[in-house]
């Protein structure tokens, strides 16, 4: 198990308990949404700036669609507007989303707990963040067609990997553990 910048991979296929994820929070249905609908004008810009820059590798893209629908997959995203590397990554996944329409619901509104624990502010911050025992953001939650987590990804890909690269990686891995 990866931890830290790099993946924390959980529940594939060979585990007995399987954690499935259900949201009752409010969700956007894809990161151009969750983007435009940033309330702080000085948060929302680094995301608008950041997705005119950002570029995804359209070969791997594609790869990982297939994936995603093949074994209809999804992901749920947690995300704060001051978060830096939210920042960096929601417009990745917003540029995956304008390429594949690779099904996603993004909670936003996290907020630290500056008491202690638990770690996240309820409200603002959705339930399931505590619920699904989220440690950072942004945290994207890889899901089977049942709703069970396979994969989590925090924060940004390891060094050397952009997220399109990273997620398939992951999954092919996982996917392909689920077949043997």
């Amino acid at each position: 198990m990866e931890m830290g910048r790099e993946t924390m991979k959980s529940n594939t296929d060979h585990d007995l308990g399987k954690k499935r994820v259900i949201i009752r929070s409010p969700w956007h249905d894809n990161p151009i949404d969750y983007i435009t609908n940033i309330e702080v004008p000085k948060f929302q810009s680094k995301f608008t700036e950041r997705l005119a820059i950002s570029s995804i590798n359209t070969e791997v893209t594609r790869k990982l669609a297939r994936l995603f629908f093949q074994h209809d997959l999804k992901l749920v995203v947690f995300s704060a507007a001051w978060c830096k590397d939210c920042q960096i990554v929601i417009p990745v996944l917003a540029k995956l989303y304008q390429m594949t329409k690779i099904p996603m619901k993004i909670l936003g509104d996290v907020k630290v707990n500056q008491s202690g624990m638990p770690q996240w502010h309820v409200p603002p911050s959705p339930p399931e963040i505590n619920e699904l025992a989220v440690v950072k953001v942004p945290a994207i939650i890889i899901l089977d067609d049942n709703n069970n987590e396979l994969a989590r990804i925090y924060e940004q890909p390891p060094e050397g990997y952009t997220l399109e690269q990273h997620m398939f990686k992951l999954l092919t891995g996982i996917l392909e553990q689920g077949e043997s």
